[in-house]
């Protein structure tokens, strides 16, 4: 028995090393080309109907596909409205190997596997793409040729359950087929190769039409579970797009609930018939209702689009991080026309700037509770300032005038100042809540933090007016105090002979993250003066 079952456990296994090839080496293969074209094809339902479905038909994963939405949702390119249907139609274009299961490959597994073969031997995949390439075309033809073992490797095993009575078992009991089906998805983290599995079942005669499509319907439901708990690992927008997904499935199952119900009130196998219009092999029937089974799904989620993201939104609300991470003035829209776009940018940049000072909330004896952490106000505050780059980046490439481009790359720096800003004040906070520790080092460390704490807010209130007078006054209040922190050090140890080293190390730590600070936002300051007076300083300097 056991030999009799060895080439079919021999095809099961090329089967999913063929798999594993295909999704494995086609997603770095187009890289940074394939997010790009995920964010734009999601500019209007349809064309994010279409563009997930290639993204599907291409990663033979919607777990894929969904992981690089989701990061691209976190890291505020592209809108979730726009994103969330991406992966919802990525598993229309999973069906194409289900389908392909459905042709007979034996000839064509053998030439795709002397072209790998062949690249491999002469060593053609010498560079990362060739080698992804060939890797692709080796998974194919192990997949085929898996396949075909599958088919007649199974061919004793079929007499035997046959034999044993287990196949009119199953036939019966739908609802095992079901679980058998959401079992298996379970374990290979895929509903596609358990639909591959049911086609190849079919097409020796293992199972019946009927089976075929009950283990399909467990399976996706399978996969619904499957996402439930891959959205249980996100927060947010994030978790709202893998939600999706199950929504996905479950609509898709309810709509063949639909077609069967009808069926059993007019008495017609209605599911049966209509796959007969597509196919007349079993095998080509039941990759059609796997194919029926996602289009259903997907379309129901895409007209009914607005209720569930409604939906979603109570079900995972927006964290913290992802409300404060999004821009408020950035509109793509704008950018055809260079001047409004770079006033939208500015916007945003007075915007983001009034958190600077609320980043020293946490370490100032009196200032009230902020309403999100500094390491949450920092990493927010992060994801504005890239989302900002890229938008002076398409400022820049448009058909800006002279004196819009000149703002464009002074506000460019300024972005660059403000990150910079940020991730210094984080690591000061840091050094001051040592310093604290001790009381001749922490009354120190509190007057910095106040005096920081003033320079900030001036700054900030320079950043939104438009007054010469006062962005010349922050010039003055921002002049280099290197020398005065020097005095300062030296002065505490003298006075404090007996101080810790960790205290000494956190002083010093602090004074020169001071100096780094007050350095950052003179910068600041100077981009946001004229032109003129901005050569002058850097000339003097």
């Amino acid at each position: 028995m056991i030999s009799a079952l060895a080439p079919f456990l021999a095809g099961l296994g090329l089967f999913f090393t063929g798999v594993h090839f295909i999704a494995a080496n086609l997603t770095p293969l187009v890289g940074r080309r394939f997010r790009k074209a995920l964010s734009r094809t999601s500019n209007s339902p349809w064309m994010a109907a279409l563009g997930g479905t290639l993204a599907g038909a291409v990663t033979q994963s919607s777990n894929a596909v969904t992981y690089v939405v989701v990061g691209l949702v976190n890291a505020n390119a592209i809108d979730l409205r726009k994103a969330v249907l991406l992966p919802t139609w990525s598993h229309v274009g999973t069906a194409a190997l289900v389908i392909l299961v459905a042709v007979d490959f034996r000839v064509a597994a053998s030439y795709v596997l002397a072209v790998a073969g062949i690249g491999i031997y002469f060593g053609l995949s010498r560079s990362d793409q060739s080698r992804s390439a060939i890797n692709i075309l080796l998974g194919a033809g192990l997949l085929f040729l898996g396949m075909e073992m599958l088919k007649s490797g199974a061919v004793p095993l079929r007499d035997m359950l046959i034999k044993e009575g287990v196949v009119d078992f199953v036939a019966t009991a739908t609802w095992l087929s079901m679980l058998f089906g959401a079992a298996l998805t379970a374990v290979c983290q895929s509903s596609t190769i358990v639909g591959a599995i049911a086609v190849a079942a079919t097409n020796i005669g293992l199972i019946d039409f009927n089976g075929a499509c009950w283990l399909i319907y467990g399976a996706n439901l399978g996969s619904a579970f499957n996402h439930y708990l891959l959205a249980r690992g996100y927060e947010g927008e994030a978790r709202q797009v893998a939600l999706m997904q199950c929504f996905q499935k479950v609509a898709g199952f309810a709509g063949l609930l639909v077609a069967l119900v009808v069926g059993t009130v007019i008495q017609q196998p209605v599911i049966d018939m209509a796959a007969s219009l597509v196919s007349n092999t079993a095998a080509g029937k039941v990759a059609a209702v796997f194919l029926a089974y996602q289009l259903i799904g997907s379309l129901t989620c895409t007209v009914a689009s607005q209720p569930l993201l409604y939906l979603l939104g109570r079900m995972a609300p927006r964290s913290p991080l992802q409300e404060m991470s999004k821009p408020a003035f950035l509109l793509d829209d704008a950018l055809i026309d260079p001047s409004l776009a770079l006033e939208l940018a500015s916007r945003e940049e007075g915007r983001l700037a009034q958190r600077l000072p609320m980043m020293l909330d946490g370490i100032r004896s009196d200032a009230p509770t902020g309403e999100a952490s500094p390491d949450v106000l920092n990493a927010a505050s992060h994801s504005i300032t890239v989302a900002m780059a890229a938008y002076i980046d398409s400022i820049l490439e448009s058909n800006a005038d002279r004196d819009d481009r000149e703002r464009a790359i002074r506000l460019q720096h300024r972005t660059a100042n403000l990150s910079a800003l940020f991730d210094a004040l984080s690591e000061f906070r840091g050094a001051v809540l040592a310093a604290k520790e001790w009381p001749s080092s922490a009354s120190v460390a509190e007057s910095m933090t106040e005096a920081l704490h003033a320079l900030l807010s001036a700054l900030v209130d320079a950043t939104g007016s438009e007054d010469v007078a006062e962005r010349e006054f922050v010039l003055s209040l921002l002049a280099n105090r290197d020398e005065l922190m020097e005095r300062m050090r030296q002065r505490i140890l003298r006075e404090n002979p007996d101080l810790p080293v960790k205290a000494q190390e956190a002083l010093f730590s602090a004074t020169m993250l001071f100096e780094r600070i007050v350095w950052l936002s003179r910068r600041t300051a100077l981009l946001l003066a004229s032109p003129e007076r901005s050569t002058a300083s850097g000339a003097a300097r």
